[in-house]
Protein backbone atom coordinates (compact mmCIF):
# COMPACT_ATOMS: atom_id res chain seq x y z
CA UNK A 1 0.00 0.00 0.00
CA UNK A 2 2.74 2.59 0.80
CA UNK A 3 4.88 1.83 -2.33
CA UNK A 4 1.46 2.48 -4.15
CA UNK A 5 1.22 5.97 -1.97
CA UNK A 6 5.11 6.61 -3.44
CA UNK A 7 4.31 5.71 -6.92
CA UNK A 8 0.57 7.44 -6.91
CA UNK A 9 2.13 11.38 -5.44
CA UNK A 10 4.63 11.16 -7.99
CA UNK A 11 2.46 10.47 -11.17
CA UNK A 12 -0.20 13.37 -9.62
CA UNK A 13 2.45 15.65 -8.63
CA UNK A 14 2.06 17.09 -12.13
CA UNK A 15 -1.46 17.90 -11.37
CA UNK A 16 -0.36 20.27 -8.23
CA UNK A 17 1.74 21.91 -10.68
CA UNK A 18 -0.99 22.39 -12.89
CA UNK A 19 -3.08 24.27 -9.85
CA UNK A 20 0.12 26.21 -8.60
CA UNK A 21 0.30 27.42 -12.21
CA UNK A 22 -3.53 28.39 -12.75
CA UNK A 23 -3.75 29.88 -9.23
CA UNK A 24 -0.10 31.79 -9.66
CA UNK A 25 1.96 33.64 -11.45
CA UNK A 26 4.49 31.69 -13.81
CA UNK A 27 7.50 32.52 -11.34
CA UNK A 28 6.27 31.52 -8.28
CA UNK A 29 4.30 28.50 -9.37
CA UNK A 30 7.91 27.49 -11.21
CA UNK A 31 9.97 28.03 -7.82
CA UNK A 32 6.94 26.10 -5.67
CA UNK A 33 6.69 22.88 -8.16
CA UNK A 34 10.21 22.75 -8.03
CA UNK A 35 10.46 23.42 -3.98
CA UNK A 36 7.50 22.00 -2.71
CA UNK A 37 8.57 18.44 -5.04
CA UNK A 38 11.77 18.39 -3.40
CA UNK A 39 10.03 18.41 0.59
CA UNK A 40 7.43 16.46 -0.14
CA UNK A 41 7.96 13.84 -2.70
CA UNK A 42 9.70 10.16 -1.86
CA UNK A 43 13.56 9.40 -2.51
CA UNK A 44 14.27 6.05 -4.07
CA UNK A 45 11.41 5.67 -5.71
CA UNK A 46 11.62 6.32 -9.98
CA UNK A 47 9.85 5.22 -13.05
CA UNK A 48 12.87 3.96 -15.18
CA UNK A 49 11.87 3.29 -18.31
CA UNK A 50 14.33 1.68 -21.07
CA UNK A 51 16.27 4.57 -23.65
CA UNK A 52 15.13 7.63 -21.30
CA UNK A 53 16.17 9.45 -17.76
CA UNK A 54 14.22 8.14 -14.74
CA UNK A 55 11.22 9.93 -13.65
CA UNK A 56 11.96 10.63 -10.36
CA UNK A 57 11.82 13.66 -7.29
CA UNK A 58 13.95 15.17 -9.76
CA UNK A 59 12.85 15.18 -13.08
CA UNK A 60 8.94 14.71 -12.56
CA UNK A 61 9.17 18.62 -11.04
CA UNK A 62 11.43 19.85 -13.48
CA UNK A 63 9.35 18.35 -16.71
CA UNK A 64 6.42 19.61 -15.59
CA UNK A 65 7.42 23.17 -14.61
CA UNK A 66 9.05 23.64 -18.00
CA UNK A 67 6.01 22.71 -19.83
CA UNK A 68 3.26 24.17 -17.80
CA UNK A 69 5.83 27.42 -17.76
CA UNK A 70 6.06 27.28 -20.51
CA UNK A 71 1.92 26.91 -21.98
CA UNK A 72 0.89 29.61 -18.98
CA UNK A 73 3.20 32.37 -19.07
CA UNK A 74 2.22 35.80 -20.57
CA UNK A 75 3.64 36.97 -23.52
CA UNK A 76 7.03 38.22 -22.96
CA UNK A 77 7.06 37.22 -19.19
CA UNK A 78 9.69 34.47 -20.42
CA UNK A 79 12.89 35.64 -22.01
CA UNK A 80 15.55 33.06 -22.85
CA UNK A 81 19.24 33.96 -21.81
CA UNK A 82 21.03 36.17 -24.40
CA UNK A 83 24.35 35.46 -22.91
CA UNK A 84 26.07 33.57 -26.09
CA UNK A 85 28.39 32.48 -23.73
CA UNK A 86 25.83 30.70 -21.42
CA UNK A 87 24.31 29.24 -24.44
CA UNK A 88 27.82 27.84 -25.80
CA UNK A 89 27.92 26.06 -22.18
CA UNK A 90 24.41 24.64 -22.11
CA UNK A 91 24.62 23.36 -25.50
CA UNK A 92 28.09 21.91 -24.51
CA UNK A 93 26.63 20.31 -21.59
CA UNK A 94 23.85 18.82 -23.62
CA UNK A 95 25.63 17.54 -26.74
CA UNK A 96 28.98 16.22 -24.00
CA UNK A 97 27.09 12.52 -23.65
CA UNK A 98 27.83 11.35 -27.49
CA UNK A 99 31.38 11.87 -27.23
CA UNK A 100 30.93 10.19 -23.80
CA UNK A 101 29.56 7.53 -25.42
CA UNK A 102 31.86 7.33 -28.56
CA UNK A 103 34.59 7.06 -26.02
CA UNK A 104 32.94 4.29 -24.39
CA UNK A 105 32.30 1.44 -26.86
CA UNK A 106 34.20 -1.32 -24.97
CA UNK A 107 32.56 -3.92 -23.55
CA UNK A 108 34.89 -5.32 -20.47
CA UNK A 109 34.12 -7.56 -17.32
CA UNK A 110 35.78 -7.34 -13.87
CA UNK A 111 35.35 -10.42 -11.94
CA UNK A 112 31.76 -11.56 -11.76
CA UNK A 113 30.43 -7.91 -12.84
CA UNK A 114 29.89 -6.83 -16.20
CA UNK A 115 30.32 -3.03 -17.84
CA UNK A 116 28.23 -2.69 -21.51
CA UNK A 117 29.64 -0.77 -24.01
CA UNK A 118 27.57 2.82 -24.49
CA UNK A 119 26.49 3.50 -28.11
CA UNK A 120 24.35 6.58 -29.69
CA UNK A 121 21.37 5.64 -27.59
CA UNK A 122 23.04 5.77 -23.91
CA UNK A 123 24.12 9.01 -25.44
CA UNK A 124 21.36 10.18 -26.65
CA UNK A 125 19.38 8.81 -23.27
CA UNK A 126 22.55 11.21 -21.02
CA UNK A 127 21.74 14.42 -23.87
CA UNK A 128 17.69 14.16 -22.55
CA UNK A 129 19.03 13.52 -19.05
CA UNK A 130 21.11 16.81 -19.31
CA UNK A 131 18.12 18.90 -20.86
CA UNK A 132 15.68 17.86 -18.01
CA UNK A 133 19.03 18.84 -15.61
CA UNK A 134 19.01 22.71 -17.21
CA UNK A 135 15.03 23.14 -17.39
CA UNK A 136 14.85 24.80 -13.79
CA UNK A 137 18.30 26.97 -14.83
CA UNK A 138 15.80 28.17 -18.34
CA UNK A 139 13.08 28.89 -16.45
CA UNK A 140 15.27 30.93 -13.49
CA UNK A 141 16.99 32.60 -16.21
CA UNK A 142 13.94 33.43 -18.10
CA UNK A 143 11.03 33.98 -15.27
CA UNK A 144 13.27 34.73 -12.15
CA UNK A 145 15.80 36.85 -12.78
CA UNK A 146 15.07 40.26 -11.81
CA UNK A 147 14.78 41.64 -8.19
CA UNK A 148 11.22 40.65 -7.81
CA UNK A 149 11.77 36.99 -8.93
CA UNK A 150 14.86 36.92 -6.54
CA UNK A 151 13.01 37.96 -3.62
CA UNK A 152 9.92 35.58 -4.44
CA UNK A 153 13.08 32.67 -4.47
CA UNK A 154 14.18 33.64 -1.11
CA UNK A 155 10.59 33.95 0.66
CA UNK A 156 9.81 30.07 -0.45
CA UNK A 157 13.47 28.68 0.80
CA UNK A 158 12.45 30.50 4.35
CA UNK A 159 8.84 29.39 4.36
CA UNK A 160 9.99 25.82 3.32
CA UNK A 161 12.40 25.68 5.71
CA UNK A 162 9.76 26.82 8.59
CA UNK A 163 7.39 24.56 7.32
CA UNK A 164 10.32 21.70 7.34
CA UNK A 165 11.34 22.73 10.93
CA UNK A 166 8.27 20.63 12.67
CA UNK A 167 9.26 17.10 10.79
CA UNK A 168 13.19 17.95 11.19
CA UNK A 169 12.64 18.44 15.25
CA UNK A 170 10.22 15.52 15.51
CA UNK A 171 13.34 13.40 13.51
CA UNK A 172 15.99 14.48 15.77
CA UNK A 173 13.74 13.97 18.60
CA UNK A 174 13.00 10.04 17.77
CA UNK A 175 14.95 9.07 14.55
CA UNK A 176 14.42 9.41 10.85
CA UNK A 177 10.88 7.86 10.75
CA UNK A 178 8.96 9.83 8.22
CA UNK A 179 10.17 8.53 5.09
CA UNK A 180 9.33 4.90 5.97
CA UNK A 181 6.08 5.83 8.17
CA UNK A 182 4.56 8.09 4.69
CA UNK A 183 5.77 5.81 1.58
CA UNK A 184 7.43 2.50 3.32
CA UNK A 185 11.25 3.53 2.25
CA UNK A 186 13.61 2.13 4.63
CA UNK A 187 17.20 2.20 3.72
CA UNK A 188 19.55 0.82 6.88
CA UNK A 189 22.54 2.01 5.80
CA UNK A 190 21.55 5.86 5.46
CA UNK A 191 19.76 5.66 8.64
CA UNK A 192 22.52 4.49 10.49
CA UNK A 193 24.48 7.40 8.91
CA UNK A 194 22.44 10.00 10.59
CA UNK A 195 23.36 8.44 14.33
CA UNK A 196 25.60 11.81 15.44
CA UNK A 197 26.92 13.05 18.69
CA UNK A 198 24.36 10.43 20.86
CA UNK A 199 21.41 11.73 19.27
CA UNK A 200 20.02 11.73 14.98
CA UNK A 201 19.77 14.16 12.42
CA UNK A 202 16.69 14.33 10.71
CA UNK A 203 16.54 13.01 6.65
CA UNK A 204 12.35 13.32 6.32
CA UNK A 205 12.00 13.16 2.37
CA UNK A 206 15.11 14.30 1.50
CA UNK A 207 16.94 10.73 1.86
CA UNK A 208 19.86 11.96 4.16
CA UNK A 209 20.75 14.56 7.07
CA UNK A 210 23.11 16.16 5.23
CA UNK A 211 20.60 17.25 2.46
CA UNK A 212 18.16 18.53 5.37
CA UNK A 213 21.31 20.91 6.99
CA UNK A 214 21.64 22.03 2.95
CA UNK A 215 18.43 23.10 3.02
CA UNK A 216 18.22 25.04 6.09
CA UNK A 217 21.90 26.72 5.25
CA UNK A 218 20.42 27.80 2.56
CA UNK A 219 17.05 29.35 4.25
CA UNK A 220 19.14 30.23 6.98
CA UNK A 221 21.12 32.64 4.50
CA UNK A 222 17.90 33.73 3.09
CA UNK A 223 16.30 35.24 5.88
CA UNK A 224 19.58 37.15 6.53
CA UNK A 225 18.80 38.73 3.51
CA UNK A 226 15.40 39.51 4.18
CA UNK A 227 16.56 40.64 7.36
CA UNK A 228 18.92 43.43 5.55
CA UNK A 229 15.64 44.11 3.71
CA UNK A 230 13.87 45.19 6.75
CA UNK A 231 11.40 42.87 6.30
CA UNK A 232 8.55 40.96 7.98
CA UNK A 233 7.14 37.15 7.64
CA UNK A 234 3.81 36.51 9.31
CA UNK A 235 4.08 39.27 11.60
CA UNK A 236 7.92 38.44 12.45
CA UNK A 237 11.27 40.29 12.58
CA UNK A 238 13.25 38.37 9.60
CA UNK A 239 16.03 38.52 12.78
CA UNK A 240 13.96 35.92 15.23
CA UNK A 241 13.07 33.77 12.12
CA UNK A 242 16.62 33.48 11.15
CA UNK A 243 17.77 32.97 14.99
CA UNK A 244 15.35 30.16 15.20
CA UNK A 245 16.50 28.69 11.37
CA UNK A 246 20.29 28.77 13.10
CA UNK A 247 18.77 26.81 16.25
CA UNK A 248 17.21 24.16 13.47
CA UNK A 249 20.38 23.82 11.95
CA UNK A 250 22.86 23.55 15.05
CA UNK A 251 20.27 20.91 16.53
CA UNK A 252 20.89 18.63 13.11
CA UNK A 253 23.64 18.50 14.35
CA UNK A 254 25.82 18.73 10.51
CA UNK A 255 28.78 20.46 11.39
CA UNK A 256 30.28 21.30 7.34
CA UNK A 257 26.90 23.32 7.10
CA UNK A 258 27.73 25.56 9.87
CA UNK A 259 30.86 25.90 9.25
CA UNK A 260 29.97 27.14 5.57
CA UNK A 261 26.79 29.71 7.43
CA UNK A 262 29.69 30.98 9.52
CA UNK A 263 31.50 31.86 6.13
CA UNK A 264 29.11 33.32 4.48
CA UNK A 265 26.70 35.22 6.95
CA UNK A 266 29.47 37.39 7.79
CA UNK A 267 30.11 38.43 4.47
CA UNK A 268 26.74 38.74 3.36
CA UNK A 269 26.01 40.77 6.30
CA UNK A 270 28.92 43.50 6.68
CA UNK A 271 30.98 43.67 3.44
CA UNK A 272 29.67 46.47 1.09
CA UNK A 273 28.30 44.99 -2.10
CA UNK A 274 31.19 45.54 -4.40
CA UNK A 275 33.87 43.47 -2.12
CA UNK A 276 31.18 40.91 -1.39
CA UNK A 277 30.84 40.03 -5.38
CA UNK A 278 34.77 40.40 -5.23
CA UNK A 279 34.82 38.05 -2.38
CA UNK A 280 32.18 35.86 -3.64
CA UNK A 281 34.42 35.57 -7.31
CA UNK A 282 37.69 34.58 -5.64
CA UNK A 283 35.30 31.82 -3.55
CA UNK A 284 33.87 30.42 -7.32
CA UNK A 285 37.59 30.41 -8.59
CA UNK A 286 38.48 27.91 -5.64
CA UNK A 287 35.96 25.53 -6.51
CA UNK A 288 36.70 25.93 -10.28
CA UNK A 289 40.00 25.10 -9.65
CA UNK A 290 39.63 22.27 -6.56
CA UNK A 291 39.74 19.33 -8.22
CA UNK A 292 43.00 20.72 -10.42
CA UNK A 293 44.90 21.48 -6.99
CA UNK A 294 43.97 18.05 -5.46
CA UNK A 295 44.94 16.25 -8.28
CA UNK A 296 48.18 17.75 -8.32
CA UNK A 297 48.40 17.23 -4.51
CA UNK A 298 48.68 21.18 -3.81
CA UNK A 299 45.89 21.64 -1.38
CA UNK A 300 46.79 20.94 2.61
CA UNK A 301 44.64 18.23 3.44
CA UNK A 302 46.67 16.33 5.09
CA UNK A 303 47.35 19.16 7.46
CA UNK A 304 43.63 19.73 8.03
CA UNK A 305 42.75 15.98 8.99
CA UNK A 306 45.12 16.72 11.82
CA UNK A 307 43.44 19.78 12.62
CA UNK A 308 40.34 17.93 12.67
CA UNK A 309 41.64 15.53 14.98
CA UNK A 310 42.40 18.04 17.37
CA UNK A 311 38.68 18.97 17.80
CA UNK A 312 37.18 15.65 17.37
CA UNK A 313 38.53 12.09 15.90
CA UNK A 314 34.93 11.08 14.38
CA UNK A 315 35.05 14.22 12.12
CA UNK A 316 38.97 13.52 11.34
CA UNK A 317 38.46 9.82 9.81
CA UNK A 318 35.24 10.67 8.67
CA UNK A 319 37.54 13.50 6.47
CA UNK A 320 40.45 11.37 6.10
CA UNK A 321 37.65 8.46 4.83
CA UNK A 322 36.29 11.10 1.97
CA UNK A 323 39.76 12.04 0.95
CA UNK A 324 40.96 8.40 0.23
CA UNK A 325 37.93 7.34 -1.44
CA UNK A 326 38.43 10.52 -3.75
CA UNK A 327 42.10 9.61 -4.39
CA UNK A 328 40.58 6.45 -6.20
CA UNK A 329 38.39 7.69 -7.91
CA UNK A 330 40.75 10.34 -9.67
CA UNK A 331 43.09 7.80 -10.28
CA UNK A 332 40.17 5.91 -12.12
CA UNK A 333 38.65 9.35 -13.95
CA UNK A 334 41.98 9.51 -15.28
CA UNK A 335 42.15 6.64 -16.88
CA UNK A 336 39.16 8.46 -18.91
CA UNK A 337 40.11 12.02 -18.90
CA UNK A 338 38.54 14.01 -21.66
CA UNK A 339 34.95 12.48 -21.67
CA UNK A 340 34.85 10.41 -18.74
CA UNK A 341 33.22 7.09 -17.93
CA UNK A 342 29.85 7.11 -18.42
CA UNK A 343 27.00 5.37 -17.28
CA UNK A 344 26.26 2.07 -15.97
CA UNK A 345 29.03 2.40 -13.35
CA UNK A 346 31.67 2.21 -15.23
CA UNK A 347 33.12 5.23 -13.13
CA UNK A 348 33.42 3.10 -10.39
CA UNK A 349 36.50 1.27 -8.07
CA UNK A 350 35.92 -2.51 -9.06
CA UNK A 351 37.79 -5.09 -7.57
CA UNK A 352 38.23 -8.75 -7.14
CA UNK A 353 38.88 -9.63 -3.53
CA UNK A 354 41.24 -12.59 -2.58
CA UNK A 355 38.22 -15.01 -1.82
CA UNK A 356 36.99 -14.40 -5.69
CA UNK A 357 34.19 -11.74 -4.84
CA UNK A 358 33.83 -8.59 -6.07
CA UNK A 359 33.62 -5.12 -4.78
CA UNK A 360 33.26 -1.70 -5.12
CA UNK A 361 35.08 -0.35 -3.00
CA UNK A 362 35.00 3.39 -3.15
CA UNK A 363 32.27 6.05 -2.18
CA UNK A 364 31.23 8.96 -4.23
CA UNK A 365 30.32 11.87 -1.87
CA UNK A 366 31.12 15.38 -3.65
CA UNK A 367 29.35 15.77 -6.90
CA UNK A 368 32.81 17.19 -8.14
CA UNK A 369 33.81 13.71 -8.21
CA UNK A 370 30.80 11.99 -9.56
CA UNK A 371 30.86 14.79 -12.84
CA UNK A 372 34.76 14.00 -13.57
CA UNK A 373 34.48 10.08 -13.44
CA UNK A 374 30.94 9.79 -16.00
CA UNK A 375 31.97 12.82 -17.64
CA UNK A 376 35.57 13.57 -17.70
CA UNK A 377 37.26 17.05 -17.14
CA UNK A 378 35.22 18.58 -20.69
CA UNK A 379 32.29 17.98 -18.87
CA UNK A 380 33.66 19.12 -15.22
CA UNK A 381 34.12 22.19 -17.06
CA UNK A 382 30.78 22.94 -18.77
CA UNK A 383 28.66 21.43 -15.27
CA UNK A 384 30.54 24.08 -12.62
CA UNK A 385 31.00 26.53 -15.78
CA UNK A 386 26.95 26.82 -15.72
CA UNK A 387 26.93 26.77 -12.00
CA UNK A 388 29.79 29.47 -11.54
CA UNK A 389 28.57 31.68 -14.28
CA UNK A 390 25.98 33.71 -11.83
CA UNK A 391 28.91 34.67 -10.18
CA UNK A 392 30.77 36.16 -12.76
CA UNK A 393 27.51 37.35 -13.91
CA UNK A 394 27.08 38.95 -10.48
CA UNK A 395 30.63 40.11 -10.44
CA UNK A 396 30.72 41.66 -13.79
CA UNK A 397 27.78 44.12 -12.24
CA UNK A 398 29.41 45.49 -9.01
CA UNK A 399 30.01 48.92 -9.53
CA UNK A 400 26.00 48.86 -10.52
CA UNK A 401 23.14 48.87 -7.69
CA UNK A 402 22.50 45.48 -7.58
CA UNK A 403 19.82 44.96 -5.50
CA UNK A 404 20.08 42.95 -1.82
CA UNK A 405 17.48 39.84 -2.57
CA UNK A 406 19.86 39.36 -5.43
CA UNK A 407 23.45 39.88 -3.13
CA UNK A 408 21.47 37.20 -0.39
CA UNK A 409 20.44 34.86 -3.64
CA UNK A 410 24.50 34.73 -4.29
CA UNK A 411 25.00 34.10 -1.05
CA UNK A 412 22.47 31.04 -1.22
CA UNK A 413 24.08 29.96 -4.20
CA UNK A 414 27.68 30.22 -3.31
CA UNK A 415 26.80 28.00 -0.01
CA UNK A 416 25.03 25.37 -2.13
CA UNK A 417 27.91 25.42 -4.81
CA UNK A 418 30.80 25.12 -2.13
CA UNK A 419 28.69 22.03 -0.69
CA UNK A 420 29.37 20.38 -3.50
CA UNK A 421 32.60 19.52 -3.29
CA UNK A 422 32.27 17.23 0.11
CA UNK A 423 28.67 16.47 -0.84
CA UNK A 424 26.61 15.52 -3.41
CA UNK A 425 23.80 18.30 -2.86
CA UNK A 426 22.87 19.38 -6.59
CA UNK A 427 18.96 19.59 -6.86
CA UNK A 428 16.39 21.41 -9.46
CA UNK A 429 16.06 24.20 -7.27
CA UNK A 430 19.91 24.55 -7.14
CA UNK A 431 19.45 24.91 -11.06
CA UNK A 432 16.50 27.19 -10.59
CA UNK A 433 18.78 29.61 -8.11
CA UNK A 434 21.79 29.58 -10.70
CA UNK A 435 19.75 30.62 -13.76
CA UNK A 436 17.82 33.49 -11.82
CA UNK A 437 21.55 34.96 -11.15
CA UNK A 438 22.97 34.05 -14.36
CA UNK A 439 19.90 36.01 -16.48
CA UNK A 440 20.36 39.08 -13.73
CA UNK A 441 18.56 41.98 -15.11
CA UNK A 442 19.12 45.49 -13.36
CA UNK A 443 16.32 48.50 -14.20
CA UNK A 444 18.22 51.57 -16.13
CA UNK A 445 18.49 53.64 -12.60
CA UNK A 446 20.03 50.46 -11.17
CA UNK A 447 22.85 50.34 -13.91
CA UNK A 448 23.99 54.14 -13.13
CA UNK A 449 25.23 53.48 -9.77
CA UNK A 450 24.37 53.66 -5.87
CA UNK A 451 24.55 57.26 -4.78
CA UNK A 452 22.86 57.14 -1.52
CA UNK A 453 24.42 54.03 -0.02
CA UNK A 454 23.75 52.82 3.46
CA UNK A 455 26.52 50.82 5.50
CA UNK A 456 26.55 47.46 4.38
CA UNK A 457 26.22 48.77 0.82
CA UNK A 458 22.63 48.81 0.37
CA UNK A 459 20.41 51.46 -1.04
CA UNK A 460 17.75 53.13 0.67
CA UNK A 461 15.83 52.29 -1.93
CA UNK A 462 15.87 48.78 -1.35
CA UNK A 463 14.01 49.40 1.70
CA UNK A 464 10.60 49.23 2.05
CA UNK A 465 8.00 48.53 4.55
CA UNK A 466 7.36 44.93 5.53
CA UNK A 467 3.94 45.18 4.05
CA UNK A 468 4.71 46.47 0.81
CA UNK A 469 7.62 44.37 0.29
CA UNK A 470 5.83 41.13 0.89
CA UNK A 471 2.93 42.62 -1.06
CA UNK A 472 5.22 42.99 -4.22
CA UNK A 473 6.69 39.30 -3.78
Amino acid sequence: MQALIAQGVLILWPLVALVLYMTMSAGRATIWTLLAGYLLLPRGVAFDLPGIPAFDKSTVPSLAAFVLALATSRRGEFKWPRSKALNLLMLGFVLTPFATALTNRDFYMIGSMAFPALGFREGLSMSVGHMITLAPFVLGAGLLSNERGHRQILLALVIGALAYSIPIMLEVRLSPFLQRWVYGIEDAEYFLQQMRFGGFRSMVFLGHGLLVSTLLGMALLAALGLMKMRMKLFGLPMALIAAYLAGILILNKSVGAVVLVALLAPMLLLLKRRMFLIAIAGLAMMVVTYPALRGANLLPLQDIVQTAASLSAERAESFDFRLRNEELLLDRAEQRPLFGWGTFGRNRVIVVAHWGGTLDVAVTDGTWIIVIGMLGWVGYVLFFGLLSYPFWRAFRLRRSAVPTASLALVAVHMYNVLDLIPNSSIQPITWLVAGAIAGLRLDKRSRRGPRDAQPGGEPSRDIHPPSKALSRA
